[in-house]
Order: structure tokens, then C-alpha cells, then sequence
């Protein structure tokens, strides 16, 4: 069984597929049928139960997965939507991808969600971009490396357009990046995970910055990845003065598109609340940090970008 946070649920949706709830490790109730609709009474009485929970079978996990691609990619189309309405629905689908990874593992079917969500990202943020009403949208998401995975691809899209990036195929590699990036952790054990960097022996540090590495060798088993986005995984903890992992690289080798991931990435841990950020910062705040503290270790014009992102009022259209 694939566990379902009880938020993502949206009620009078249909469920394609049959819904059960646990009553222990090994009983499990069905409570809704395949194509049957989401009540609110239903979903309010099993929050009033804390329930936090509800389950699909293994194998319909990927028909649950597109199912929500579908909404989502309606959703984001659809004008009269507001935008943090849309980026909630693009949140919710880019957390149950994610999910699907992490539980079957990367395949050409879920490599082909993962590419709905980047394209849906990319229209999102075309449409607009309000940094302040997305990442509150996506601040939501149940489970802390699902949260920073969709933020990272919203955010990178976001940075790159504020660069003059325009062309549509870039943009969606960049979101595809930004969401697949950090898909080398899946083979770092959850134990090691859940501990801050300053709290790992030089052991554990070391399995833990080789997921940039196997994050590279997992995307080069689907034919069907672009370059520039296992580029991306393998990059995304580098930096322009070459203070980053694994290679040491420098601004003029990386690839441009990581260049913008590697800042996204850092800007979100620093925004969204993880076992390194157990207090997040405020954007205006994170931004101070990465200048400050940490001296702008980042392509200068990726930054300039997130600067104007962050100075531009909440509400305000992208030009």
C-alpha cells in the first residue's frame, strides 16, 4: 500500500482508483470505490480522527499519479483560476510524482509525469510570477523533501525567466531539474536524512554528497533525459567560486541551467523548514544570508534575478 496525506485530497474529486484506510500495519478498509467522488464530511470526519493517512494499492499508485497530472495540467490552463489556487493544485501533483519515485522507483512512466509537472511549472510561472502566494502554496506539502523538490523546480523556472530566459524548452528542462535533483537521495539511508550536515560523521557526509553522483547515474537510465538535466542533478550542489561538490566547479564550467538550480536550491532550504532549517527564514531574510553569510557564492546574474523576484510586491504580474 502507497500512503496518501489526507490533505491532498480535494473533496467532490473522483478517486480513479479504489481508497482504503489503515486500521493496523496489516488491516486495511476500503472506504471508497475506483471513480467514486471525494464527500467533505467524509474527508472532515477523518481529520476530526487525526487521521493523517489513506491508501491506494501499490499498483494503482501510477493511475492515482496521472490522474492528478490531468488535473493539474487542466488547472494551470485555465484563466479564470487564481494563480495560488493553481500553484496548490501543481503542488499536490508535483508531491504525488515525487512520491511515485520514491516508492517505484525512477521509470520511463514516471520520468514522463515528472515532465507533465515541468510543463505545467512553466506555464504557471509564465502566467505569473509571484514568488510570495507560490511558496506559500508549496510550503504546504506533506514531507519535507517533496516540499523542496517542487519549491526547487517552481523557483528555478521563476529565476530563469526573470533572466530573459524565454525559450519553452528551457524552461521545463530547468523545472525537470529543479523537481529531479535531488533523486540521488533515495539511496542515502533515511537515517542519515533526517540529521542536519553539521550532526553527520565524515562517513555519513560522505554517502550523504554522493547523491549529486548517483543522482547522474539514475537519470542515465532513462534513455530519454535530457543532458542538460542530468547536468542539473550532478551540478546542483556546485557553485561559481568552486566551494561546491562533487567536482569543485567553477561559474564558466557548469552548466548554465544548474548555475540557477544550484541558487534555487540553496534559497529553499533556507525558506522551507527541513532537518537542516529547523527555523525558516523569511525570502528578504534567506536572500541576506546567501549575501552575508555565506558571501554570494553564486552566478551573479542568477542571483540578480532572485533579488528582483524577492523585491517585486506580492500580486504583481511577471513582465
Amino acid at each position: 500500500m502507497v500512503p496518501i496525506p489526507l490533505k491532498e485530497f480535494v473533496a467532490g474529486s473522483v478517486i480513479p482508483v479504489d481508497l482504503y484506510i489503515r486500521l493496523s500495519d496489516d488491516k486495511y478498509v476500503l472506504i471508497a470505490k475506483e471513480d467514486s467522488k471525494t464527500q467533505m464530511d467524509q474527508l472532515q470526519a477523518y481529520e476530526n480522527k487525526r487521521v493523517e493517512y489513506l491508501f491506494v494499492r501499490r499498483e494503482d499508485y501510477n493511475r492515482y499519479v496521472g490522474s492528478n497530472l490531468v488535473i493539474a495540467g487542466v488547472v494551470v490552463n485555465r484563466n479564470e483560476i487564481a494563480a495560488e489556487r493553481k500553484a496548490d493544485f501543481l503542488a499536490r501533483a508535483g508531491s504525488s510524482v515525487m512520491r511515485e519515485i520514491d516508492v517505484l522507483g525512477l521509470n520511463t512512466e514516471s520520468f514522463e509525469h515528472a515532465k507533465l509537472v515541468s510543463q505545467a511549472t512553466a506555464t504557471l510561472v509564465e502566467a505569473k510570477s509571484d514568488l510570495y502566494g507560490v511558496m506559500s502554496s508549496l510550503a504546504k506539502i506533506s514531507g519535507e523533501l517533496l516540499a523542496h523538490s517542487v519549491a526547487v523546480s517552481t523557483v528555478s523556472v521563476m529565476i530563469g525567466k526573470t533572466m530573459g530566459w524565454t525559450k519553452r524548452a528551457t524552461l521545463e528542462k530547468v523545472a525537470l531539474g529543479g523537481l529531479l535533483h535531488d533523486v540521488g537521495l533515495k539511496e542515502v539511508p533515511v537515517e542519515i536524512l533526517r540529521k542536519s550536515r553539521a550532526e553527520m560523521s565524515f562517513d555519513e557526509l560522505t554517502l550523504y554528497e554522493s547523491h549529486a553522483f548517483r543522482g547522474l547515474e539514475i537519470l542515465r537510465t532513462i534513455p530519454s533525459v535530457p543532458d542538460d538535466v542530468a547536468s542539473i542533478a550532478y551540478e546542483h550542489h556546485e557553485n561559481a567560486i568552486g566551494q561546491g561538490y562533487p567536482r569543485k566547479m567553477r561559474d564558466l564550467r557548469m552548466n548554465p541551467l544548474a548555475k540557477v538550480v544550484a541558487l534555487a536550491d540553496q534559497f529553499v532550504e533556507l525558506t522551507i523548514r527541513s532537518p537542516n532549517c529547523l527555523n525558516p527564514r523569511t525570502a528578504p531574510e534567506a536572500l541576506r544570508y546567501i549575501e552575508i553569510t555565506m558571501g554570494q557564492p553564486f552566478n551573479k546574474d542568477a542571483y540578480s534575478a532572485l533579488r528582483l523576484l524577492i523585491a517585486k510586491p506580492s500580486g504583481q504580474n511577471a513582465a
